[in-house]
């Protein structure tokens, strides 16, 4: 009989952070393992299985075990220090996979969704939001300096 490791081997799984399992789109249910993907909107369930690991490479067969290389992350562009996500697979807040090679870049205004457009690159997408947001965000450096310290205007009253 063959390991796991025989039975999978060639098949590139999809690891997840964010998922208890470890693996993206596998789920535990009922002391079993579940993979389901979305295919025109609706959830498809790939089946049961005994291992994580099993419904995990079920997944990895259905999307055609490819797995993108986790991205190359540019910290300025143009002048912008860009927000980096350590939770977003593109690497940057604001960012989000649109269809094949394109990104889109989002920001909320007033609790709501404002699309900053459709980017040909996540770089081009986080310059975008880098432009809408400002630098929110204290850069490490100025925190040495009373330079970094707001200044407040006091108006006479």
């Amino acid at each position: 009989m063959s390991n796991d490791g025989d039975k999978h081997a060639g098949l590139r799984l999809h690891l997840s952070s964010s998922c208890s399992t470890g693996y993206k789109c596998v789920y535990e249910h009922f002391g079993r393992f579940q993979a389901k993907r979305w295919v025109d909107g609706k959830e498809v369930c790939l089946g049961t299985f005994a291992t994580a690991v099993e419904a995990a490479a079920a997944y990895a067969r259905a999307v055609g075990g490819f797995q993108p290389p986790p991205p190359t992350v540019v910290t300025e562009s143009e002048g912008l220090r860009l927000h980096l996500s350590t939770s977003n697979t593109t690497g940057y807040a604001g960012v989000t996979f649109y269809r094949v090679g394109q990104y889109h870049a989002r920001t909320r205004v007033d609790g709501r969704k404002r699309t900053l457009g459709v980017f040909d690159s996540p770089v081009e997408a986080a310059v975008a939001y880098a432009r809408a947001v400002g630098d929110k965000r204290r850069r490490p450096e100025d925190e040495d300096g009373d330079e970094a310290a707001p200044r407040i205007s006091m108006a006479a009253a």
